[in-house]
């Protein structure tokens, strides 16, 4: 990022390219990409960023460059009072405090920054500081919303089954979450807007996602970098099928032949036709009009 000398012009574009990058690039690379440009701009030597969920002792951490002496655990165990918002530490042990942390909460999440810079050197003055680090931190909070709205923006294109997504930690805290996510919790448990999951998570899955149902709401959960997303829905009909009886019942119910079918999953017409012998049988169905039905009325539920 270039910078003419001039401080207002540099910090609006600061500004402007920490937004740009919020969109275009990943969390990881947004979150490294976005302090070097404030350490550009801000004429310091490096900076380290802590992202957590209030209350939480573990989150999300980054530092540029990667020699940067301040490590997650120097900020996940800092306090904070109710209305302190800076905290000077230290980089070496018994040394003079040479490190301002600043602690930024997110609008409208549970989530807060906590940004340390060495202010020695810095360029720039306080309140410029603090005004672009709180332009970080909610660029920070619309990287993470722009991934979770990506399922709402499928389920408005008509995928019934996607809409309902949330990133959470290992530990079940809630960094964003869709709308439709916050619905079903307060169907399903009787509170939305938390900051924890109320149920535990499984073991993090390692090379795919792991789906469970928790009283009536079916989850899927899936690695995100440091992260996990996690879909919530509710129950369909052809939940008692395997995948590949899902996958026939849905390519029957659109009107494709028990040919075309054999034909699209490369195997025998009358393996297609044990299939669905055994969808009818599991659905308590005997017409294909009564599949498509069936299959229409969980749309329009999950679409109510």
């Amino acid at each position: 990022m270039t910078m003419d000398g001039d401080p207002a012009r540099d910090l609006d574009r600061l500004i402007e390219s920490v937004y740009a990058d919020a969109f275009q690039c990943d969390w990881q690379a947004f979150r490294e990409s976005s302090l070097q440009a404030l350490c550009e701009w801000a004429g310091v030597r490096g900076a380290a960023w802590f992202v957590h969920v209030r209350d939480h002792r573990h989150g999300e951490f980054a530092r540029w460059p990667a020699a940067f002496p301040v490590s997650d655990t120097m900020l996940a165990t800092l306090s904070f009072g109710i209305a302190q918002r800076e905290r000077m530490i230290a980089t070496t042990r018994g040394g003079a405090a040479d490190v301002c942390v600043l602690a930024i909460d997110h609008r409208g999440t549970h989530m807060r920054s906590l940004l340390a810079l060495p202010l020695d050197s810095a360029t720039v003055d306080r309140p410029s500081l603090r005004r672009a680090a709180g332009h970080l931190a909610q660029a920070a909070s619309l990287a993470l919303r722009q991934f979770v709205a990506r399922d709402e923006w499928l389920m408005h294109m008509g995928r019934a089954s996607r809409g309902s997504a949330a990133l959470v930690d290992a530990r079940g805290a809630i960094y964003v979450a869709s709308e439709r996510f916050g619905e079903l919790l307060a169907l399903e448990f009787g509170e939305r807007d938390v900051a924890a999951l109320p149920f535990a998570l499984p073991a993090g899955p390692a090379d795919g996602p792991v789906s469970f149902q928790i009283g009536s709401l079916h989850f899927r959960l899936q690695a995100q970098g440091g992260l996990f997303l996690l879909n919530a829905r509710r129950p369909h009909p052809l939940d008692v099928l395997s995948p590949r009886e899902q996958e026939i019942a849905r390519a029957l119910a659109l009107g494709k032949t028990f040919k075309s079918v054999a034909r699209e999953y490369q195997i025998a017409i009358s393996t297609v036709a044990n299939h669905a012998s055994r969808i009818y049988r599991k659905l308590g169905i005997y017409r294909l009009e009564e599949l498509v039905e069936l299959l229409r009325r969980a749309v329009d539920a999950k679409a109510a």
